[in-house]
């Protein structure tokens, strides 16, 4: 009886390592203050499915900006896309190093909640080639695409490739922490 336990408990183990839904490959720890910023791209795609923007950070004369590029739409302002974080908790106390492969996210809401990606392609990144392969909207923002690989990602389908092979990885997702005033992303 003992070794019919065991033999359960261990097939119980195996089964339920399928695929992690969360990456913890690349160090995400990505914090952003929605209250402090109400008419950004970022937290109008939060509260709408569909929506969807790649954020990525630059340093402009010591502050930190998040540059986004929303996947719908083109009647966005500079003060919704360009972000600078000029809070003391923003800019001094935030690190915006750990966003995932390569300092860049997509982040927004499909139907099923808010999502994070990893803004590399997880093609390119599972071949080793590079961790510099950005993805940018195709299909009228509809896709992710790949300017290398030309693999196309869905982010409104928890990720998964529309086109290449049985065994080309999903998107690359982190955690998402959103209560309507601070949105946390990580590991």
């Amino acid at each position: 009886m003992k070794k019919i336990f065991t033999l359960l408990a261990v097939a119980l183990m195996v089964a339920c390592q399928g695929e992690q839904k969360y990456s913890t490959q690349y160090p995400c720890s990505f914090m952003f203050f929605t209250s402090y910023h109400p008419t950004s791209v970022l937290t109008i795609c939060l509260g709408n499915p569909g929506l969807f923007t790649i954020v990525e950070p630059k340093l402009v004369s010591g502050v930190t900006h998040l540059m986004l590029t929303p996947n719908q739409g083109n009647n966005w302002t500079s003060e919704q896309t360009v972000i600078p974080m000029r809070s003391a908790i923003e800019n001094d106390r935030l690190n915006y190093e750990n966003m995932g492969a390569n300092k860049r996210l997509v982040i927004g809401a499909s139907f099923t909640g808010q999502k994070a990606f990893d803004g590399q392609c997880p093609n390119c990144l599972a071949n080793g080639t590079s961790v510099n392969r950005p993805l940018s909207w195709a299909d009228k923002g509809l896709m992710l695409e790949c300017a290398q690989c030309k693999t196309k990602y869905n982010p409104n389908a928890e990720g998964i490739p529309t086109n290449g092979t049985e065994d080309t990885p999903r998107l690359i997702e982190y955690r998402v922490e959103y209560n309507g005033e601070k949105l946390f992303v990580h590991n």
